[in-house]
């Protein structure tokens, strides 16, 4: 069964309506939530949701509803926290309106899979019923019998029954490929972890062999797990070179995934004992908080009694203690505890032996100064002095913020802003720790403890209140207000840095670049010639197309610029411009017209905005350190962050064409009068690019490019100038997708992608 073709045939009708965003949202959500982009799927569901009920679209609303829940299952790993929109979801669901969507049936596996991350023993009988009920209302047709079948083999895996998992997996496997489908390498990684859990791991290991061989081409989002498998067997095999290769970044992870990284730490630790240090530790205290806070109980107990056991190796005290009263608390919340309740005991008996406080080496008074003089530092072991020493000296600001330091290392963010609150609210006059719970409260988007914050300080400290408001309205896009609280700050301190600096950027924000520049040269003007508040004033008065100010402070950097007055638009060759829009970055190829000036050459794809032509200043440092060898810097190409568009290019949407290469000359005839129209083009095809002869089947020598109008012209005049130019070339090209964007006519375009196995 086709459970996508109502999602197509309702894109095509928002667009047709004009509700463009909300077609886009049906596509980006769900490749966000497959893909491992869990934070822009919690950025965009609100939205999404709120678009499906004004349109009064219920089917539209379990869509949204249940990719989002998707997320928050399989990349988040949510268990108890997400219960009640499980609950209410699935409700929602089978009413009369909706229980004929496609997707109602999705919702069964939600649920099923959130008590799976609550307690998968303890929920394992009623996820395999739910299942099972399900899987008897569908097909091998339906693309969710395959997440099914995944999701009722997990709950037999975790009922320790891994043998009749894989007779299952096997036996669902053979119905699928009998319909006509094709295995995912999802669902034969599940088939592989069956396997090692069976102890058939020769097995395990060679269906991870050909399902890596299968998605070679790098197309595979999910090689990851495949990865972790790898690296706790092959830790359990005592190879740990072979794990250490398989092993991933700890970084690169979504929390689902955290489980069999800890796993494979911890195997890894046994072989190498020095791979035991705080930075692991660090790696463990955020996949045992992560699981605590989700309420996801049976994982954070495990966790906890791994993340102490290795904590107490390593003689990281604070650590093991922290973890046993994670692992006492949700031991109380779980379903089925007693498989883990003599470990979380043991383990409590074991701390009960450790000393209360840690003896500081030196005096409280005189830690601050002696830590940093040491080797081998550990902020593990020096939590625990500075903790002790700040209980002696609770008004000692350097203290606060060495110990907020050492307890954010150790990977406990709460207890560093815990820390930091506590501090603040002693002592609100003291600067210094303020703003270092300030930079935290806004690098996790606290914004209602900011609030908070700027409350607590305005009676006492009211230049800090103004900058935590200041910085608050900044992250809102409030520039008017985040101006208004940066002057109100400069009454209270005249000389100060920051509040101008962010003045300069609300400007610019607010199309106001010759402000920013009156910041700018204050700034500039304080601080030694030459340095970055010159580069900073440079590209602000480039902005502001204040060329006399611009050339005066590049004069001041000794740049080498031609003589004269007005513009500086020189050739000073190629960079990349980084932007940054709907939380994803993009790079666009660009030419350098100054040191901090330069125009978009690549066109952009919908739903980015177009950028091709637009002229921009970039503030000049780096996004990306140049290579160190020498040979390869000759090549390198720098990366800048822009920070204004001084001139709008004035393109429209990009039209990506696609299908058999036209003979040169008749393709350069085709951008010659591109060219001759004012149009954009580019060519993104590679040279070996081919499509299908529908004539005779053999390749044929393809080309892949994008056309760009300028804004006035329609999207109708577009696609009828495209016909017309294209109208003598032996075979046909096609732009369905800005066609179906558009609501222009498609059947040429479908029948020349099927024709060409485009």
């Amino acid at each position: 069964m086709d459970i996508w073709a109502w999602v197509f045939d309702l894109q095509r009708d928002l667009r047709a309506a004009g509700y463009d965003r909300v077609a886009d949202l049906m596509d980006s959500i769900p490749s966000d939530a497959t893909e491992d982009r869990p934070e822009r799927v919690v950025a965009a569901l609100p939205e999404a949701i709120a678009a499906a009920r004004a349109l009064k679209n219920p089917w539209l609303e379990v869509y949204f509803r249940h990719w989002g829940l998707g997320n928050r299952m399989n990349n988040l790993s949510e268990g108890e926290v997400a219960l009640g929109e499980a609950a209410d979801l699935l409700d929602f669901a089978h009413r009369e309106e909706t229980q004929s969507c496609p997707q109602s049936v999705c919702v069964t596996q939600d649920i099923a899979i959130c008590y799976g991350n609550v307690d998968g023993p303890g929920w394992a009988r009623e996820r395999l019923q739910v299942c099972e009920e399900t899987l008897a209302r569908i097909n091998p047709e339906w693309p969710c019998f395959t997440c099914i079948s995944r999701e009722y083999a997990d709950a037999l895996l975790d009922d320790k029954r891994p043998a009749e998992a894989i007779v299952f997996l096997d036996r669902q496997a053979k119905a699928i490929l009998d319909s006509g489908d094709t295995l995912t390498s999802t669902y034969r990684g599940g088939q592989a972890r069956a396997l090692w859990l069976n102890g058939q791991v020769d097995e395990a290991l060679a269906m991870l062999d050909a399902i890596d061989e299968d998605e070679k081409d790098g197309s595979d989002d999910r090689w990851q797990s495949r990865a972790l498998l790898r690296a706790i067997i092959y830790a359990e095999r005592g190879d740990l070179d072979a794990a250490k290769v398989a092993l991933p970044s700890f970084g690169d992870l979504v929390p689902s995934s955290h489980m069999d990284w800890a796993m494979a730490a911890r195997l890894m630790v046994k072989l190498a004992p020095d791979s035991n240090h705080w930075g692991l530790g660090n790696a463990m205290q955020k996949a045992m908080a992560h699981a605590s806070t989700v309420g996801a109980h049976r994982k954070a107990v495990t966790l906890a009694l791994w993340h102490a056991e290795l904590a107490l190796l390593r003689g990281a005290h604070r650590s093991a203690r922290q973890a046993l009263q994670v692992a006492q608390t949700h031991l109380a919340r779980m379903r089925k505890p007693e498989d883990l309740r003599a470990d979380v005991e043991a383990l409590a008996a074991q701390i009960a032996t450790l000393p209360a406080h840690a003896a500081l080496p030196v005096p409280a008074d005189e830690l601050a100064a002696y830590l940093p003089t040491q080797e081998n530092r550990s902020p593990e072991a020096e939590v625990d002095w500075l903790l002790t020493a700040c209980a002696e000296r609770p008004a000692d600001p350097e203290l606060a913020e060495f110990a907020a330091n050492a307890l954010h290392a150790c990977g406990d963010q709460q207890a560093a802003r815990d820390h930091l609150w506590q501090f603040v609210r002693r002592n609100p006059t003291v600067n210094g720790p303020n703003y270092q719970l300030l930079n935290q409260l806004m690098e996790h988007d606290l914004q209602d403890d900011v609030q908070s914050l700027a409350d607590l300080l305005e009676a006492e400290n009211p230049a800090a209140a103004h900058w935590c408001r200041g910085r608050l309205a900044f992250r809102r896009q409030q520039w008017e207000q985040a101006i208004e609280q940066m002057q109100h700050y400069l009454q209270h301190d005249p000389e100060a840095i920051g509040p101008r600096s962010l003045w300069a950027d609300a400007a610019l924000a607010l199309g106001q670049p010759q402000v920013a520049v009156e910041q700018r040269r204050i700034l500039a003007s304080r601080a030694e010639p030459g340095k970055n508040e010159d580069w900073d004033l440079l590209s602000t008065a480039c902005a502001a197309q204040d060329w006399a100010t611009a050339r005066e402070t590049a004069a001041r950097l000794q740049l080498n610029i031609d003589e004269g007055e007005g513009a500086i638009e020189e050739n000073w060759g190629r960079c990349f411009i980084r932007f940054e829009e709907n939380g994803e970055s993009k790079q666009y190829y660009a030419y350098r017209t100054g040191p901090v000036t330069a125009r978009i050459a690549t066109l952009s794809i919908a739903p980015w905005q177009q950028r091709v032509r637009d002229w921009v200043a970039f503030d000049a440092a780096l996004l990306e350190a140049p290579p160190e060898d020498e040979e390869e810097r000759k090549e390198f190409i720098p990366t800048f962050r822009p920070i204004y568009t001084i001139e709008a290019g004035g393109f429209g949407e990009s039209c990506f064409v696609d299908g058999a290469a036209a003979p040169d000359e008749q393709f350069q005839a085709f951008v010659e009068a591109l060219d001759g129209m004012g149009w954009e083009w580019w060519v993104n095809s590679p040279d070996d690019y081919t499509v299908t002869d529908p004539a005779s089947e053999a390749p044929l020598p393809g080309r892949y490019f994008q056309v760009a109008a300028p804004r006035a012209v329609t999207p109708k005049q577009v696609d009828h100038t495209l016909r017309e130019l294209t109208r003598d070339w032996a075979h046909p090209v096609c732009w369905p997708r800005y066609a179906d964007r558009h609501g222009l006519p498609m059947a040429q375009h479908e029948d020349i992608v099927a024709r060409y196995a485009l």
